[in-house]
């Protein structure tokens, strides 16, 4: 579930560099996920939790615009796909959290890093590529892997297993979009014009569903949750400037890793050991998702089983 490139205008190889701040990262995120939680169950409604994250997000796309680059990469003709990129991923987002306030951290997390097998199903549809038989293979298994986890049979499941699957499905979309855009957008534009939408979107939800004043003992923690968001946009920006995608994707999924033990500290969660199982097909099968698309794209013909 690799994001966009960094929003900057050159690479650099600096490997150890780019998967240090990653992985930093990944860890960012695990305990921003604790952090809606405890905001959640403090009260905060779930639009006034996303209000602070896009508004600081956005600040650091506007910091990475006019010290890269200036106002002009604004400018775009494709507005409506901008629109179709920054709705699915604000819905994307709003289910991750919504998850995270109903299951396991280390649950929604997983379940989450499945988009990479949706990507593969609506690419046929939505960029017309042609899946083969490996690939296949790996979009089965891969819903394996999320059956596991979800566990339907038992007394456990949860809307929230639903919410998260939805995150990964609108997620995947988000991903496709990006793919689009990129062809001719700057990501740093892209950026400012989702988390631009997702401020409006957010604020909009905010004064239909209600303001919660923050109480003196919360201000500081959603101040921290914002200004966390925004440094964990912006170690994913520097992470892409100085490695490659191929390099970073096996590390990816040590967000689960990290879920998984934040679960434990704050909640004393314990991931069952189908979690764990389910949670490592997930993984090989979005790896190998991965690897085929890059052997394929640096590839002058697909290969016929792939």
């Amino acid at each position: 579930m690799l994001p966009s490139p960094a929003p900057v205008s050159q690479h650099r190889d600096h490997p150890a560099l780019g998967i240090a701040t990653f992985v930093g990262n990944l860890l960012l995120m695990a305990l921003l996920s604790a952090a809606v939680r405890e905001l959640v169950n403090r009260g905060y409604p779930l639009s006034e939790v996303l209000l602070f994250r896009y508004v600081f997000a956005s600040s650091v796309f506007w910091i990475v615009l006019f010290s890269t680059a200036g106002l002009w990469v604004l400018a775009t003709r494709r507005p409506l796909d901008h629109a179709v990129r920054g709705f699915s991923g604000i819905i994307s987002l709003a289910l991750l959290y919504f998850a995270l306030t109903r299951i396991p951290i280390a649950d929604a997390t997983a379940i989450a890093y499945a988009a990479p097998i949706f990507i593969t199903v609506l690419s046929i549809f939505l960029l017309g590529e042609i899946i083969g038989l490996r690939r296949w293979v790996a979009v089965i298994l891969g819903f394996v892997g999320v059956l596991l986890i979800a566990r339907p049979q038992t007394d456990n499941w949860d809307i929230g297993v639903l919410a998260a699957l939805a995150s990964a499905f609108s997620g995947a979309i988000v991903a496709i979009w990006l793919r689009k855009l990129s062809s001719s957008e700057k990501s740093v534009a892209i950026g400012i014009y989702y988390n631009g939408l997702g401020s409006l979107v957010c604020l909009g939800w905010v004064l239909l569903s209600g303001w919660l004043t923050p109480r003196a003992d919360d201000i500081w923690i959603l101040i921290a949750f914002g200004l966390g968001c925004g440094l964990q946009q912006w170690l994913l920006t520097v992470s892409f400037r100085y490695a490659e995608a191929s390099l970073l994707a096996p590390f990816e999924y040590l967000a689960m890793v990290f879920a998984a033990i934040v679960g434990f500290v704050f909640w004393s969660e314990i991931p069952v050991l189908t979690t764990w199982i389910g949670a490592a097909i997930i993984a090989a099968s979005g790896l190998f998702i991965f690897k085929r698309r890059q052997k394929q794209q640096h590839s002058s013909e697909p290969a016929a089983d792939d």
